[in-house]
């Protein structure tokens, strides 16, 4: 059934970044350069909803777990670096690129096999960089909860409450008056 929930989660995810444009590497450009905020606007409303409905399905009695990945800090910060290269260079993520196949755009299979090979180099480079880029700098599993002394339901909450703000006063394009 958990696959189930995933399936149609992904399908519904994929329908909406299909709806709003974000499959369009064009579209993805215009947004890196803050000529139109479609898409991180799509991004942080996506962000605000998610993080309220995981805590709703949970405590309904989905079948789900949160799991927290440790924060090491140079890890992260490059493998941020290379993600955010390619984003900008391919004009898509792991998302968008499936959804692009999708429409048939054929550069998308390019990100997919950059994406893939990617991740098939970093296994094989694994034992030489968990010493130098994980071990160093490597705080554990922490939350923001955790750090504010917060309870999750709450931080979800107000990260969404912040978010949809945002989402609310920021204009679609740079000199339009907001939609709020």
């Amino acid at each position: 059934m958990t696959l189930f929930y995933g399936l149609l989660v992904g399908v519904a995810m994929g329908a909406f970044i299909q709806r709003v444009g974000a499959s369009s590497p064009a579209m993805i450009l215009e947004n890196l350069r803050l000529k139109d905020l479609s898409v991180i606007k799509f991004m942080a409303t996506t962000i605000a909803v998610g993080s309220i409905l995981a805590y709703l399905l949970a405590a309904g009695g989905a079948p789900m777990h949160f799991d927290i990945k440790p924060t090491y800090v140079i890890g992260v910060a490059l493998g941020g670096l290379v993600f955010g290269v390619g984003f900008a260079l391919g004009g898509y993520c792991p998302g968008t690129c499936v959804v692009g196949i999708g429409e048939g755009r054929k550069d998308a299979w390019a990100a997919i096999a950059g994406g893939v090979a990617g991740a098939f180099v970093f296994t094989l480079l694994w034992p030489v960089l968990e010493p130098a880029l994980i071990k160093p700098f490597n705080y554990g599993k922490v939350t923001v909860p955790q750090l504010l002394g917060a309870s999750p339901v709450v931080a979800a909450a107000v990260l969404a409450a912040v978010f949809l703000t945002i989402v609310t006063l920021l204009p679609t394009r740079p000199g339009e008056a907001p939609r709020g």
